[in-house]
């Protein structure tokens, strides 16, 4: 990183100019409470502290921790190990030039355990009176398998597997956000606790032991993140576990990263006992766990420095900067949700709701002649109010309630923003005059034109189940399992919020909607 919070002028500028007004604004209680928890409110400083703490995080600082960390002189970090002691030595003196607390007090940085294994631990106090007593834990197991045995590698027994993805690109992140956040040491409310554990891959034996022997109260940590394997993003979305272990954390994320990185991401709900943030899950605390997938090179000796995606692991350490400082910083806590068993048809899969609604209308019409002007129908259905009102195939329809049916929108949009009586005007073959044939449709008008779900994890968040064709949704492009968040700028608190404000809306109007983690507004149009 190339900000010192010692040498930098600008950035100490920086800082005093924002303590200041987060000062006042605290003391004036500007702090604006939405439907995803307290978040801060304070624009123009905030955005240039959260921007000066993310552009700090370099690709050439990660790079040499990588190096470093994954180099053949570690001999692949196993714990216990010379090379683990040393990349432990290497943690310790980063933590000491940073200014990073002893997380041991006068003990030091090393939480040691099981005759040779060693945690490191270092804290950033909170200046907040009350809330300094609580915090945030963010951790990453340096440890790897060294020689690999059978138990542990996937090929290459008895070769140097040097973990560069797993974990030194965690450790090297970690390593960015804490410098990233030495800047502003004066700013967190909360207290951040960071964690580097050992011997994880022996089976989660450091974080197993700090959460029998914690090192802060277990009851006072509100939110764990845990770094393993983020060097292999490339061109994927990012992978984060654990979004339904607290409500509205995912929802939190997604405006963090809406406000910094703007990252695609995976929202996956599976809870495995595969990394760190399982003996925090197992004693009741929400986690977030960042990852960018499993590879051909895990645990074995082709997993090295140079196949990382450095910008990247830089992303995904900028969009962690942002989310601690945002939870160190926010008045609420997050509230534990047991996610164990969360299988939620139509949001963690794509499965389209069955519609068993009958067509408005019931017609079909030839797309050629369509596409030239005229609307020629093909089909009539039974038993539809096209039928019902003598419709026949060959039927070109003129005007529907006096206006043409050749519409950008299209004729089908027009059917379902239709109010129930509407008058044909159709010309039939052999006949002279227009026939003007009264309908009454079925259904009611669509005003969007979704089925929606409401999600336990994220009560104030809407998800659509399924998109009636032709219907504004659908001409906007909306997909099965986008969320919506806002409805010009208002928030619903639960789903009857939601149904009340869509009635009420007048076209056009806008909805703010996440698709894989990131956040856009998408115009709703009338249809006529």
């Amino acid at each position: 990183m190339k900000l010192s919070s010692v040498e930098n002028p600008v950035v100490n500028q920086l800082r005093q100019k924002w303590w200041s007004s987060i000062r006042i604004l605290l003391a004036g209680s500007v702090l604006c409470m939405t439907a995803v928890g307290v978040r801060l409110q304070a624009e123009t400083n905030s955005a240039a502290v959260f921007k000066a703490a993310a552009n700090s995080i370099t690709v050439d600082e990660l790079k040499s921790h990588i190096e470093f960390l994954a180099s053949d002189s570690l001999e692949g970090r196993e714990a216990g190990s010379q090379g683990g002691q040393a990349a432990g030595t290497y943690i310790r003196t980063f933590l000491q030039k940073q200014g990073i607390q002893p997380g041991m007090a006068d003990e030091g940085y090393f939480q040691e355990f099981d005759g040779g294994f060693r945690n490191i631990i270092g804290m950033l106090p909170g200046n907040d009176p009350e809330l300094k007593n609580e915090y945030v834990v963010i951790g990453a197991h340096y440890d790897h398998v060294g020689y690999g045995k059978p138990s542990n590698s996937r090929g290459g027994v008895g070769q140097i597997h040097n973990g560069a993805d797993d974990n030194a690109s965690g450790t090297a992140a970690l390593l960015e956000v804490i410098e990233a956040l030495s800047l502003y040491k004066e700013l967190p409310r909360r207290s951040i606790l960071f964690v580097f554990w050992d011997a994880e891959e022996m089976g989660l034996l450091g974080s197993r032991h700090w959460i029998n022997h914690p090192t802060v109260p277990l009851d006072q940590v509100v939110l764990y993140f845990n770094l393993d394997m983020v060097g292999r993003l490339k061109k994927n979305p990012l992978t984060l576990f654990g979004s339904r272990s607290a409500y509205g954390l995912r929802s939190s994320t997604v405006l963090s990263n809406h406000r910094e990185t703007d990252l695609k991401i995976d929202f996956d709900s599976a809870i495995r006992p595969d990394s760190d943030h399982w003996p925090f899950y197992q004693k009741g605390i929400p986690f977030l766990m960042f990852h960018t997938g499993k590879h051909a090179d895990y645990h074995r000796p082709e997993d090295d420095a140079y196949k990382i995606d450095y910008p990247g692991a830089r992303k995904s350490a900028q969009l962690l900067t942002r989310l601690t400082l945002d939870f160190a910083l926010q008045s609420e806590k997050p509230r534990f949700r047991d996610a164990n068993q969360d299988i939620l048809s139509g949001i963690d899969q794509e499965a389209r709701v069955d519609n068993s609604d009958p067509p408005r209308l019931g017609v079909a019409w030839n797309a050629d002649i369509y596409s030239q002007g005229k609307l020629v129908l093909t089909q009539v259905m039974a038993n539809t109010p096209a039928k019902k009102a003598g419709l026949k195939a060959g039927d070109e329809i003129v005007k529907i309630d006096d206006q043409s049916p050749i519409a950008e929108q299209g004729f089908g949009a027009l059917v379902q923003n239709s109010p129930n009586q509407i008058v044909l005007q159709v010309r039939r073959k052999d006949q002279e005059e227009l026939l003007e044939l009264p309908v009454t449709l079925s259904g009611k008008p669509v005003k969007l034109g979704v089925q929606w779900l409401t999600d336990e994890a994220d009560p104030a968040v809407i998800v659509i189940s399924d998109i009636i064709e032709s219907s504004p949704a659908d001409l906007a492009k909306l997909k099965i399992n986008d969320r919506i968040y806002e409805i010009d700028g208002k928030r619903c608190e639960n789903s009857e919020e939601f149904r009340e404000l869509i009635g009420s809306r007048k076209f056009p109007f806008s909805l703010l909607v996440e698709r894989e983690g990131q956040l856009k507004k998408i115009e709703i149009q009338s249809m006529r």
